[in-house]
């Protein structure tokens, strides 16, 4: 199949307009005027609700819905049920990966049963095949045992991914921010460790974040679509579907987060996709906390008319950087002026639970090519 005209998406910005070969089985040449072909988006964070909660999703609906989204590889958080903590079950979930449209990893869990009590085997879950560790969804664990952590997965060559979110702050700015302080401190005292910052939402945050790279320290961030273009004031729209842990915050913060994206102090974009199904997100007292991430991701990263290279920073090399991964055979085609309305019924995933509803977006995932075959695809004119 041959791309007439597209705009390859680079680290630099857009290419000229040129005709582009993809080997995708039998596809017809189609027109791609207009159209932006960007190497595979990555998500660093996602949550697949598999095992424990096939309301919600499974790995089968996620990774459809991924695809639509335009991302060909995603890595799956370990609060499942039961949690990803021990190798047998990491290599389970790798087993019914290789049957995926696109590509699925798994990280393990930091530490038992995600209570923050006792470490995982880090070299175990590392031979098993996970490409980090976290207890996303939780930061149970004191200084102490997330140092020894920390420790012990750089000896294993993994990554640590944490929820930095102090349990005993709630979820105020000041829980973060204080999980921020103390793990990079864990962190100057750990030798060869990997420190990643999940889904991080105030400003505050960005300080500690630029002090600690500047002073040499292997740390990376995060920071969600939904953060970086939505605010607080989207619960009063759209009640519990704007629940989210962390919660959205202020303006300022939004606008830190995105300066700091573009800076380069914050390294990628991660959807923290968490798909529930409609019964728990209808009284915001008791309502679960998380969104839909996948199918509205990149529309609502293009909203934020962020500098191409940007873009490509953080959804296409930040990621498998941060992972030690390298970009094989895939691809996104993306209308960047195609409007759409956001109907969550029709997505690919059991979870329908956005803000996002009933808006007009633009910016649309036209097709998605993994290792030679179109795993989402549109109809295009034909060249």
């Amino acid at each position: 199949m041959r791309l007439h005209h597209a705009r390859l998406l680079r680290s630099n910005g857009l290419s000229a307009p040129d005709t582009f070969y993809i080997a995708a089985g039998d596809e017809p040449d189609r027109d791609a005027r207009g159209l932006v072909l960007s190497p595979g988006w990555m998500d660093l964070h996602a949550h697949l609700r598999d095992p424990g909660a096939p309301q919600k999703e499974t790995l089968e609906t996620g990774a459809r819905s991924a695809a639509a989204g335009g991302f060909t590889h995603v890595v799956a958080m370990a609060n499942t049920d039961p949690p990803t903590d021990s190798a047998g079950r990491l290599t389970e979930l790798r087993r019914r990966s290789e049957a995926l449209p696109i590509k699925v990893d798994f990280v393990g869990a930091l530490t038992k049963g995600l209570t923050g009590d006792s470490l995982t085997d880090a070299r175990a879950l590392k031979s098993a095949g996970a490409v980090a560790l976290s207890d996303d969804g939780r930061h149970a664990l004191d200084a102490g045992l997330l140092e020894v952590g920390l420790w012990r997965a750089g000896g294993a060559g993994l990554p640590v991914l944490i929820h930095p979110q102090l349990e005993r702050l709630g979820t105020e700015p000041a829980a973060e921010v204080e999980a921020i302080r103390e793990a990079i401190e864990a962190l100057r005292r750990t030798a060869d460790a990997h420190l990643h910052l999940q889904h991080v939402s105030t400003q505050g945050s960005i300080g500690l974040i630029a002090a600690a790279k500047g002073a040499g320290l292997r740390l990376t961030a995060e920071v969600t679509p939904h953060h970086l273009a939505l605010t607080a004031a989207e619960l009063r729209i759209s009640g519990p579907l704007a629940k989210v842990n962390p919660p959205l915050r202020t303006a300022a913060d939004a606008i830190a987060l995105r300066e700091a994206l573009i800076d380069g102090i914050v390294d990628v974009i991660a959807t923290d996709h968490a798909p529930h199904e409609d019964a728990v997100k209808h009284d915001e007292e008791t309502a679960a906390y998380g969104l839909h991430g996948f199918e509205t991701a990149l529309a609502t990263v293009l909203t934020l008319g962020l500098p191409w290279e940007v873009v490509h920073r953080a959804c296409v090399a930040g990621p498998r950087r941060i992972l030690g991964q390298e970009l094989l055979d895939e691809w996104v085609l993306i209308d960047p002026d195609q409007e759409w309305l956001v109907e969550p019924e029709s997505f690919y995933s059991r979870g329908h639970n956005t803000p996002l509803k009933g808006r007009r977006m633009r910016g649309r995932v036209v097709m998605t090519v993994v290792g030679g075959k179109v795993v989402h695809g549109a109809e295009v004119a034909v060249a």
